[in-house]
């Protein structure tokens, strides 16, 4: 029952604490195996034990990940046979280890990761009075993390284990506070690591104190930008190397111009940027920026408003709001946002 306690508490927090987290579509859930050899202390009387581990975790924050690890060896008891069969066959005992830590994960590289985290760990052997006592204390870890893909990486690291004894009257010899050091190394897979699909909601910009205007944008855009920034009342998306205005597109604009020409509006000035993805030069990109929001300008003004109202300029692939990593992040790139100068 003693080894369930360590088990039950980091259960509960990798249930609880996690759960905000996911919610804020922040982290990817990961799970793996590990081998893992362990050296014990001189004072355990114990050989250096090779096992296998298990984990499972979530990124609580971007780069930190909350995980729990559980590793089983059976391991041999470092003592002289003593010549009675029956003794020498309880020489070996099995070894759990449970660790709980928060791990953070650094790029070195596009494919590299620096890991570094701490935590606590719980030493559980199968035979308490014979072997060592039970205990727990902090973990450190260091190692790194290579990416095989968007899903698979490996993982190797070295850990450091100062074990505070919970009960001190073990045999052969009591074991005082011991520092226990690790190595391993296994795979890990992630889950829920793609960026979220782009979709269009409704949301409410106030322009004029008559005016209300119901405009759809791409949710993951911020809307106002701390003043003087302009203020963002529309966004549209465009095909891969495109700058053809789609029918959803000219819906959007269809709005923002209605609301344009009306008298209570006719001194709002607008500035509409065109942005790309990062596939192809980056200048390539500026020019193809620059034809979506002129693309964008010419529909405005066939929809009534004055040519001198709208500012049209590119940012190229300069102003990314999702990563260009994946599918989803280069399609929410490829846009023109509309946004209130005055």
């Amino acid at each position: 029952m003693r080894t369930l306690y360590p088990f039950i508490i980091g259960a509960t927090l990798g249930v609880a604490i996690p759960t905000s987290a996911f919610a804020q579509r922040q982290g990817a859930i990961e799970v793996g195996g590990f081998g893992r050899a362990t050296w014990f202390a001189d004072t355990l009387k114990l050989d250096t034990g090779l096992g296998l581990g298990g984990r499972a975790g979530i990124y609580a924050f971007k780069n930190w990940l909350l995980e729990m690890e559980l590793i089983y060896a059976d391991v041999d008891v470092n003592l002289a046979p003593s010549g009675n069969p029956g003794r020498d066959s309880l020489n070996t005992v099995s070894h759990a280890l449970w660790a709980y830590r928060l791990t953070y994960n650094h790029p070195l590289s596009e494919r590299v990761k620096l890991l570094a985290g701490a935590g606590y760990a719980y030493d559980a052997y199968g035979r308490v009075r014979t072997v060592a006592p039970r205990g727990g204390g902090p973990q450190g870890l260091l190692g790194l993390r290579f990416l095989i893909n968007d899903r698979l990486s490996a993982r190797v690291e070295g850990t450091g284990t100062y074990v505070l004894p919970a009960d001190d009257n073990a045999q052969p010899v009591a074991r005082a506070a011991a520092v226990n050091l690790g190595a391993q190394a296994g795979l890990s897979l992630s889950f829920f690591t793609r960026d979220p699909t782009p979709r269009i909601i409704r949301d409410t910009v106030r322009i004029s104190t008559r005016d209300t205007v119901y405009v759809p944008r791409i949710d993951t855009l911020r809307l106002v930008g701390p003043s003087p920034r302009p203020i963002v009342i529309g966004a549209i998306n465009f095909a891969f190397n495109k700058s053809d205005i789609s029918p959803e597109a000219k819906t959007v604009l269809d709005v923002i111009a209605a609301s344009l020409v009306d008298p209570t509006n006719n001194a709002r000035m607008i500035t509409v940027t065109g942005n790309t993805d990062a596939i192809g030069s980056e200048r390539y990109n500026e020019t193809l920026g620059q034809a979506r929001a002129d693309q964008a300008k010419a529909y405005l003004v066939s929809k009534g408003v004055a040519e001198s109202r709208v500012v049209a300029r590119t940012q190229g692939e300069t102003d990314p709001v999702a990563p260009n990593t994946t599918d989803n992040g280069r399609a929410t790139n490829r846009r023109v946002l509309v946004m209130l100068t005055n």
